[in-house]
């Protein structure tokens, strides 16, 4: 079944691994694809790789909460459309042993991966910024099911938004927006894995996680075809438990 998302404008906030596979695929569908992030480089490879036009780039850091409703806003007022859906792939990950989490490593964190996601939420779902139907997708992570050694600071951002999300998901419901997450294990990327990833990824039995398929799974709960699913958390892990 093809996804109808033709035409439909998503703004898409991260440009890593996730945010990007997310964009080419929804710009294949033939949505309108926003796509943000603070690395220009990424942000520039990101957008050469989408498939038709009328997409657009742009740079902004989400740790300026002070600016994400005007930035959010002018996203709008650049076409007068509006917004059909958002992607929040916006991910900080800085691994620490107990002694050395200090208290300026965990606000760091928590900023990107928990606050700033709050803000942008809050932004969207204002009336001159969402069409009625939208759909809003976190990109969470199975760390906080589970964190490792090395990841308090980031399993608790990604609990504190798994965790928000239930809560948001009952009171913009009668907005006519839906929130769901994804919550992949070990992702397949550039970056080679480490020892303890490697080990998980043994346990996965599935090797890492396609982030085609990922953005095929986003593609879908941003879609109609997920009509009905609210502040649910898609796992996506093999056999890892």
């Amino acid at each position: 079944m093809m996804l109808n998302l033709k035409n439909k404008k998503i703004l898409i906030m991260g440009c890593g691994t996730i945010g990007d596979a997310t964009a080419q695929i929804l710009s294949e569908f033939g949505s309108k694809v926003v796509i943000n992030d603070t690395n220009k480089l990424a942000l520039d490879r990101t957008f050469l790789k989408l498939s038709g036009g009328n997409h657009r780039k742009v740079l902004f850091d989400v740790t300026q909460i002070d600016k994400i409703k005007n930035f959010m806003v002018d996203i709008v007022k650049f076409d007068n459309a509006k917004l059909d859906g958002l992607v929040y792939a916006v991910d900080k990950n800085l691994t620490a042993s107990l002694m050395n989490t200090s208290l300026e490593l965990l606000q760091d964190v928590m900023m990107v991966n928990f606050f700033a996601f709050i803000e942008v939420i809050k932004a969207f779902i204002g009336e001159e910024v969402y069409n009625p139907n939208s759909s809003i997708v976190a990109v969470s992570n199975y760390a906080s099911l589970g964190a490792d050694k090395g990841q308090i600071a980031y399993g608790a951002s990604k609990a504190a938004m798994d965790n928000s999300m239930p809560a948001i998901a009952k009171e913009i419901y009668h907005k006519g927006i839906r929130i769901n997450s994804i919550r992949p294990a070990i992702v397949q990327s550039d970056k080679q894995l480490s020892e303890r990833e490697k080990e998980l990824v043994a346990m996965m039995q599935t090797g890492p996680i396609d982030p085609k398929i990922l953005a095929q799974q986003i593609a879908f709960l941003l879609s109609d075809a997920s009509s009905g699913v609210y502040g649910r958390h898609f796992d996506v892990r093999g056999y890892l438990v």
